[in-house]
């Protein structure tokens, strides 16, 4: 936890039992009082004999403090209190923020500098934290809600807030300003919605939609920011009811919601550098739990060798991520990059490699973001084929996906299995 009088946390300014309302101005003095509480609270949480659950116990700890210490009068030991209690009260500076549905992502670089992303595009916030201390306090509440932990010794760290909020938190001697970076799940579109939205065009969205219900291995790729993780949790609404999707994630941050989904979270490794559980590990452990489909929100290592195994043992419509620029990409340079990470696949080579690839994936669909406008979009979809290469099926043409004239005979017949048809008309150029 905190460690009260840390340089980076802002400390008192003087030993908190010798000052006295003689040293200062009133408003110093009140100043002082309330950094004073802020560090005895601080220091009772670390200390394990209080938590933020007990909201009526701090209040009355906080008070006791004050007044037994300083002699203060019930009435000013009631106004600092009251002070304290709103930092430790929901999202505090932040909660119009969290409460915004349209707000995809916050970001505080320091206490007087909170930047958000809203429908895409940045924004700069006009409140701030009083000062480094109380931003400090901020992340030592996040971090309790999460059951983290945040000090000297995990000076970074990356949680899951109780609403299922990613955030990622940095401080001092890592980082010259405490700073968090909070992505929020924004209302999620249907593929109809973004049909009308000119995301996708109409053949576009509706071979996306056949895809998933024609159980067809997807790969969602793009830059940061582009909607990669929203497009799986999107494409989610299309899962049969009869399924048994099984999430794997580094942090819960998937905003899916279906039926019998079950949801595994890698671990990091602990202070003495134990306990760690991969995203390899969960995917072979993937592999014995009976899964229709294996959905990896992001893989970016070695385990994309178990990823892609699952998708050509059984459990097909399995989907995941990996930035790239392309679909070409992706495929040609990302995944055997990532599988030389893997001790399965590391002597394969190149060629068996990309058979390997092919063998498990189908399609590719690649997303951007629009630096002008913030507008998402879809860029193109790719089939994978067996020779291996990559065929794109549509690509962006001003304001809209244009077929390109090939037809995905590999999609429409793997689709067929599953009593799913498609439409060769979608593909007319």
């Amino acid at each position: 936890m905190l460690t009260p009088c840390s340089p980076w946390l802002g400390g008192n300014r003087m030993n908190p039992s010798i000052f006295t309302k003689e040293d200062f101005t009133k408003e110093e003095f009140d100043e002082e009082l309330l950094n004073s509480a802020r560090n005895f609270l601080t220091r009772e949480i670390q200390e394990q004999k209080i938590t933020l659950e007990e909201e009526t116990q701090v209040y009355f700890r906080i008070h006791h403090f004050l007044t037994s210490r300083y002699g203060i009068s019930t009435e000013q030991a009631d106004r600092i209190v009251e002070e304290v209690m709103i930092d430790i009260k929901g999202y505090g500076v932040i909660a119009p923020l969290i409460q915004d549905p349209g707000v995809s992502d916050i970001i505080i670089h320091k206490h007087d500098d909170i930047t958000y992303e809203k429908y895409g595009k940045k924004y700069i916030f006009p409140q701030s934290f009083r000062d480094q201390q109380h931003l400090m306090m901020f992340i030592e509440k996040l971090a309790f809600l999460s059951k983290a932990r945040v000090d000297i010794s995990h000076p970074i760290t990356s949680f899951t807030l109780p609403e299922g909020y990613r955030t990622a938190v940095a401080i001092p001697p890592i980082a010259l300003y405490p700073t968090v970076a909070i992505r929020k799940f924004v209302t999620l579109p249907s593929v109809d919605d973004l049909i009308q939205s000119g995301y996708f065009s109409v053949e576009a969205g509706e071979f996306f939609k056949f895809a998933i219900k024609g159980r067809r291995n997807i790969l969602i790729t793009g830059g940061m920011g582009t909607g990669k993780t929203s497009m799986i949790a999107i494409a989610s609404k299309h899962f049969g009811e009869d399924e048994y999707p099984l999430l794997i994630e580094e942090v819960m941050e998937t905003p899916m919601n279906v039926p019998h989904l079950r949801r595994l979270v890698a671990r990091p490794p602990s202070v003495e550098g134990t306990g760690e559980i991969t995203l390899g590990n969960l995917l072979k452990l993937a592999l014995q739990m009976k899964p229709t489909r294996v959905i990896v929100s992001e893989v970016r290592d070695g385990a994309v060798f178990y990823m892609l195994q699952a998708m050509q043992i059984g459990h097909e419509g399995s989907m995941s991520t990996v930035h790239a620029n392309s679909p070409k990409e992706a495929f040609f340079k990302r995944i055997p990059m990532m599988l030389s990470m893997s001790r399965e696949a590391v002597d394969l080579s190149l060629d068996e490699k990309l058979s390997f690839a092919a063998s498990g994936l189908h399609l590719i669909v690649h997303l951007k973001q629009d630096p002008h406008t913030g507008i998402r979009y879809c860029d193109r979809i790719s089939e994978v084929t067996e020779e291996p290469d990559v065929k794109d099926i549509f690509v962006r043409e001003g304001n809209t996906l244009k077929a390109t004239g090939y037809i995905p005979e590999r999609a429409l017949e793997g689709a067929l299995a599953y009593g799913v048809k498609g439409d060769e008309g979608w593909f007319r150029d």
